[in-house]
């Protein structure tokens, strides 16, 4: 059996989501037969999605809603027909927006990329707006990421 891989895109100004997303790609990779890649909107291509199992989206609440520049990531990539893909959303936010970005992000992805069926969605918080993370924010990302690996390890 081939080992699946899964992408993480994120969308990170300050740096605080791209922590996250990183913590969540060492969940994933702690299973031996996943490997997974954190990438910038910016460096990445939509057509690249192709080439992997499970996609997982996340970035910053900005103003209550998902970061724009992932919001146009996923609209391109509305054209690509990623199909029987596995997927996850995940935001950072600040004060009491505990899921309020993440459940947009998430229905985001349901209307554009029906192809990704979600099994997980994280809300991380930061301390402010540049951060840091709160205290055990990275650990819940890794356990976060260790859960996914499993439920795709094991579909």
């Amino acid at each position: 059996m081939s080992m699946k891989r899964v992408i993480l895109v994120c969308e990170s100004v300050y740096g605080n989501t791209q922590k996250i997303a990183e913590a969540i790609s060492r969940g994933i990779n702690k299973n031996s037969e996943l490997e997974s890649v954190v990438k910038k909107t910016g460096e990445i291509h939509t057509d690249d999605l192709r080439d992997y199992d499970a996609i997982i989206f996340g970035c910053p609440n900005h103003d209550q809603e998902p970061a724009l520049n992932l919001l146009k990531f996923i609209d391109r990539a509305s054209i690509v027909h990623l199909n029987a893909k596995t997927g996850a959303v995940f935001d950072t936010y600040t004060g009491g927006n505990k899921d309020v970005a993440v459940k947009k992000l998430e229905a985001k992805v349901r209307e554009k990329l029906p192809g990704i069926q979600l099994i997980g969605r994280l809300s991380s918080k930061v301390t402010g707006r540049k951060g840091p993370l709160a205290d055990n924010e990275e650990d819940k990302a890794l356990e976060f990421g260790i859960q996914f690996g499993q439920k795709l390890h094991t579909s």
